[in-house]
């Protein structure tokens, strides 16, 4: 069951980031936010933005490691590489789009936010 709602999972936090997208066949490298400027940082959004990215990703790791009994170090790296994995695709993809942006702070909050749901299954959330 836990594999079941946690391949779920990963079909919302695609449909999440690839929703209201206008795919194209170019990419667009020169919009690709690899640092944010200054003054977005000091905006609500891009915090709000930061937050949303590390929660979406938390019940990633603990839907996944819920379906074993103990947490091992192995199970720990797969979650980690799978997290990455799936926030490097679905930027992959804004960087095909007219209306999205990539951006390195986006993947750095989702591999944040799989190692969270990482920390709470070991230490706080028992099967």
């Amino acid at each position: 069951m836990w594999l079941l709602l946690w391949m779920l999972y990963v079909c919302l936090i695609l449909a999440s980031g690839l929703y209201h997208t206008n795919f194209v066949a170019h990419s667009h490298w020169e919009f690709v936010k690899w640092i944010p400027p200054a003054e977005e940082i000091g905006t609500f959004g891009f915090w709000l933005d930061l937050a949303v990215n590390i929660l979406l990703y938390l019940p990633f790791a603990l839907l996944y490691l819920q379906r074993s009994a103990t947490v091992t170090r192995a199970l720990v790296v797969k979650v980690m590489l799978l997290g990455l994995f799936l926030s490097c695709t679905v930027e992959l993809y804004q960087l095909y789009s007219h209306n999205r942006r990539a951006a390195l702070s986006d993947i750095l909050c989702n591999v944040t936010g799989t190692w969270a749901g990482v920390v709470i299954r070991k230490k706080w959330w028992r099967a």
